[in-house]
């Protein structure tokens, strides 16, 4: 069963929320299913909501000078996505895509604006949750700089222990840098390594 909206945002932000933003979240956000394959948002495009994903994965890419698509980042269960345009208040860009179904909870920037504004230790969470999203993204920096192939999916499976089954191989090939056969190779030496 599902839980309340609020108590969605109440766990991930870990604060208690006052009645009046419980209201708020209650009557402003919407639960919205999106098919495997669908794109939520285009590089370019204006995006207006803040997601929430209850259950399924979205990959945010990039489109290469070459027309290759290149994973920024993956967002599953208990993850916030279409961050950035709440952040930047400017044009998307990269693309999101759901890599499966998906049943999130869609939440208007303009409503978190007002909540944030309203309430200081929800404003704190949320800049928190932007702080290690971007540590997030420094340190992938920092691997893919750093890093040799095998060490950087060793750290892909590290940060993300939940998707590397989950999440077709292409896409880890592109998340940490590597070509799609090599990633194979990398993988079939880590789990004769394990045996």
């Amino acid at each position: 069963m599902l839980m309340r909206t609020s108590e969605y945002f109440e766990r991930k932000l870990q604060v208690i929320l006052t009645q009046d933003v419980k209201e708020t979240i209650e009557s402003k956000t919407n639960v919205v299913s999106f098919p495997a394959g669908h794109t939520v948002l285009w590089e370019g495009d204006t995006a207006s909501y803040l997601y929430y994903i209850i259950q399924g994965l979205v990959r945010g890419y990039y489109i290469d000078s070459k027309g290759n698509d290149v994973t920024k980042c993956f967002c599953a269960e208990d993850d916030f996505f279409s961050t950035e345009g709440f952040r930047i208040s400017s044009p998307a860009t990269f693309t999101i895509e759901c890599l499966e179904n998906c049943k999130c909870l869609q939440l208007p920037y303009t409503s978190l604006k007002s909540i944030v504004q309203s309430n200081k230790s929800i404003g704190d969470s949320v800049s928190h949750l932007f702080q290690v999203e971007v540590s997030k993204q420094e340190d992938r920096s920092k691997s893919l700089m750093l890093l040799n192939a095998e060490e950087r999916y060793y750290f892909f499976s590290s940060d993300y222990p939940n998707l590397r089954n989950r999440v077709p191989l292409k896409y880890i090939a592109s998340y940490i840098g590597v070509r799609a056969a090599s990633l194979s190779r990398i993988r079939k030496k880590q789990k004769s390594d394990e045996n």
